[in-house]
């Protein structure tokens, strides 16, 4: 996997508008209404699970080229979905697959197996560990 240099995200103009960027592309982040914001882009929700989907289509895209599969567009599907478990209602994250083309049987396991296995599906099921520290500001900072 490549390296990634991480993202910086900024707010404080407009509640919970935020920009982020990763040095070279830029996109903004907000809350629905229900929760504060003004409902102007996705939320960090909706980009988790975009990049979750966009991830395993890729992947998937990735590896049907190399076998000269032809699946046509590849759609995923993402959203959390409430399960209940022996320790009550917990929310699992449901990928749902659609290829355009036909596909052998065989086909579809195994780029629904390779799908399971892109870099943000890994990252998920691996819970990465996080920390958080506070920074001095300077004018880089901005």
């Amino acid at each position: 996997m490549a390296k990634n240099k991480g993202v910086t995200a900024c707010n404080g103009l407009d509640d919970y508008m935020t920009r982020v960027t990763d040095g070279k592309h830029v996109f903004f982040v907000d809350e629905p209404e229900s929760l504060g914001g003004g409902d102007k882009k996705a939320s960090p929700t909706d980009y988790l699970l975009g990049a979750l989907a966009s991830c395993t289509a890729i992947t998937m895209r990735m590896y049907a080229q190399r076998k000269e599969w032809k699946p046509g567009t590849i759609k995923v599907h993402a959203s959390f979905a409430p399960v209940m478990t022996p320790e009550g209602v917990q929310q699992r994250i449901r990928k749902e697959v659609s290829f355009e083309k036909e596909l052998s049987g065989e086909q579809v396991k195994r780029l629904l197996e390779i799908g399971e296995r892109c870099p943000v599906s890994k990252m998920l099921n691996a819970e990465v560990p996080m920390e958080m520290e506070r920074v001095a500001w300077t004018t880089e900072s901005k």
